[in-house]
């Protein structure tokens, strides 16, 4: 529930487009159930029509709204037609008190409710259901559908309650709770503005939320599952995106395919949405899907989600609380809370035709997902995974016959590369990693800046030359979003590689320029950390943390070419502290020490030179590490101290130091 509390608190409901606009008076137009009668004008309560098939025959205009009595029940299907127009949408939806009005396909449908071909229309506020005792096929609650039509812009689909929709038990992309299709060949046709929000969705045998369109041809993505949807290849034409797409605020739960999947957009949002034991409750015995997932998208933004308890089949059949699948380009993947995931917390799916590329997934939390935390598949390319807190307390995952998979599977690995995904970097995460579980490192997948911790003897990938193994000092792990902050003492604060200055941490805190917190959280709040940076170009994986860390046997290194002097190293105290001398430690101090520098503090507006042209004589080339101290003529009071570095000994191109302390 944090995820969607925070979504409350910082993302405000959108003005509808046209919102200024005066609106057309239009007519109202009522259906009752139990009292009315299809030969009536239908145009007051008094004179209501009775049946679906009269609302059915009415196309809508701009301000017209069709409205079902509350409380009242209809079998069939139906077919909403027509259009608004800007600042004037039409609408569907009540009058009266009492529960929703229930439109009830009873399995003899392919959607209860068939909504085609509209623009600047609002269906809100209905129950929709459509069981049936045939399983052998796939049926949808509501259909929001799309044909050769253009641009339709301005729908939304607000305040359903979508459940109890049968089929086959599985998941196909053709069928769901709400199914968004866009079908044709000859006009392209897509959704702009198109708002998803605050739905339930519950006890639908495949999707909860599935968007697609046959403008979806490009790369290698040649067919739109011809089997699923019945939609042959030659009617699969150029990539035409959805646009303003919004996906949010929706509770999706006990449905045997995925939670929600968008398709063919570009700059979609999905947000503050949860979804609950997806892919649960099949009666296909094979296959696989994820809580939230998506394919063919430019550019989505999926936030503030919480996923949990997504199903799992077995090795190959996902599980995963999160996807990229094939043929994305910049998804960004933040702030979402996932946990008890069986199949693990995020995973980037692809094949060579139609790669999934640059996908950065940052300050999100995951707690005991399953089989494996994080998973690159075949050809995806650029996944940036940053800034991530993954608890994982040895939960095993068991999987009960009939399925294909049934067996036990305990953690297999926090980060898991498959074939040939490459591009891979992984950094300043924090692992609380309770198990054996470890991390691939094929194809030059980059480990820098993360923190270990769970075991006696923390498991981490030799590469990661900037690691940490130290408790993080969180405040209550395997608990809640609040219970994986930070502490005042822990030893993840201001040690991480500067990679999104300006950026908002999953509480909303704000993310510094240099020095940032290990994980999910920025801690804020006294007492301060510590912080290194430099103006010089670093070698490798030599992080400026290495400089205030504590420990003399981890090194700072400059690059080994392009220096130029002078340069700066800064340290920062977070607070005042009274200042008299600077000790620098070095090993192998003749071949790449410092040999010249100023000493500088702040007043708090500028930098006052203390010591100038000291010259530290090194003695020796050696893996001993040497300490030298500059003593200042008296103690300064000062929150920064800078070193000006105007010479050293670059005997292998580069020079180096280990610590810094002051006292």
């Amino acid at each position: 529930m944090a995820a969607l509390a925070l979504l409350a608190a910082t993302a405000p409901l959108a003005t509808p487009a046209h919102a200024g606009t005066a609106a057309a008076a239009g007519t109202t137009y009522y259906v009752d159930a139990a009292s009315g009668d299809d030969a009536a004008a239908g145009t007051s309560e008094a004179a209501a029509w009775k049946s679906l098939a009269r609302a059915s025959r009415t196309a809508l205009g701009p301000g017209d709204k069709l409205l079902f009595r509350a409380g009242q029940r209809w079998t069939g299907q139906l077919t909403v037609t027509g259009a608004g127009a800007p600042g004037s949408p039409a609408l569907v939806g009540s009058y009266g008190s009492g529960a929703k009005p229930v439109i009830d396909g009873q399995g003899q449908v392919d959607a209860a409710v068939r909504v085609s071909n509209v623009h600047d229309l609002t269906v809100d506020g209905l129950e929709v259901t459509n069981l049936g005792a045939d399983t052998s096929v796939y049926r949808s609650g509501v259909n929001l559908y799309a044909k050769d039509a253009g641009k339709l812009e301005n729908v939304t689909l607000r305040n359903l309650d979508i459940h109890d929709v049968s089929g086959q038990g599985g998941h196909s992309v053709g069928a769901a709770g709400l199914l968004i299709s866009i079908r044709g060949n000859t006009t392209p046709t897509y959704f702009h503005n198109l708002l998803i929000e605050k739905n339930e969705i519950s006890k639908i045998g495949s999707y909860g939320i599935i968007m697609w369109s046959t403008w979806s041809r490009r790369n290698g993505m040649t067919s739109l599952y011809p089997v699923e949807t019945g939609v042959p290849d030659s009617e699969v034409v150029t990539w035409t995106p959805s646009t303003g797409v919004r996906i949010r605020g929706n509770h999706v739960h006990d449905v045997t395919g995925g939670g929600i999947t968008p398709m063919h957009t570009a700059g979609a949002v999905v947000e503050g949405n949860r979804v609950e034991r997806a892919v649960r409750g099949r009666t296909k015995t094979t296959g696989g899907n994820v809580g939230i997932w998506w394919q063919g998208n430019d550019d989505i933004v999926v936030q503030r989600n919480e996923v949990s308890h997504t199903g799992f089949n077995g090795p190959g059949s996902d599980g995963h609380g999160f996807d990229a699948d094939a043929d994305n380009n910049r998804s960004l993947v933040q702030y979402n809370y996932s946990h008890h995931n069986d199949g693990g917390f995020f995973i980037a799916v692809s094949f060579a035709a139609a790669p999934t590329r640059d996908t950065t997934v940052r300050y999100n939390l995951s707690v005991d997902d399953g089989y494996e935390v994080f998973g690159l598949s075949t050809a995806t390319v650029g996944t940036d995974i940053h800034n991530n807190t993954v608890y994982a307390g040895g939960r095993v995952v068991v999987v009960e016959p009939p399925f294909s998979g049934a067996g036990t599977y305990p953690l297999g690995r926090i980060v898991r590369v498959y074939n040939n995904a490459t591009g891979i970097k992984v950094r300043n995460n924090v692992f609380y990693n309770k198990t054996t579980a470890g991390y691939d490192t094929a194809n030059g997948t980059v480990y820098d800046a993360n923190l270990y911790w769970g075991t006696a003897t923390p498991v981490a990938p030799a590469g990661d030359m900037n690691a940490v193994k130290k408790d993080p000092r969180l405040a209550a792990p395997g608990t809640t979003p609040e219970g994986h902050r930070l502490q005042a003492d822990s030893p993840a604060r201001g040690r991480g590689v500067s990679l999104a200055p300006g950026a908002a941490d999953y509480f909303g805190g704000t993310v510094p320029a240099t020095a940032p917190d290990r994980g999910f959280h920025q801690y804020t709040g006294a007492p301060p950390v510590t912080t290194a940076t430099t103006s010089y170009a670093q070698l490798g994986g030599h992080h400026p943390f290495r400089l205030v860390d504590g420990d003399t046997a981890t090194s700072w290194s400059s690059a080994d070419s392009g220096i130029t002097f002078p340069g700066t190293i800064d340290v920062d105290y977070g607070q005042d502290r009274s200042v008299g001398a600077i000790t620098l430690h070095t090993a192998f101090a003749t071949g790449q020490g410092i040999s010249e520098l100023d000493v500088q503090t702040w007043d708090g507006s500028a930098w006052v030179t203390q010591a100038a042209g000291q010259k530290p004589a090194w003695s020796g080339n050696t893996a001993t590490v040497e300490k030298r101290t500059i003593t200042l003529p008296r103690p300064v009071t000062t929150r920064k101290v800078r070193l000006v570095v105007r010479g050293a000994h670059l005997r292998w191109g580069n020079f180096a130091l280990y610590e810094i302390v002051t006292t």
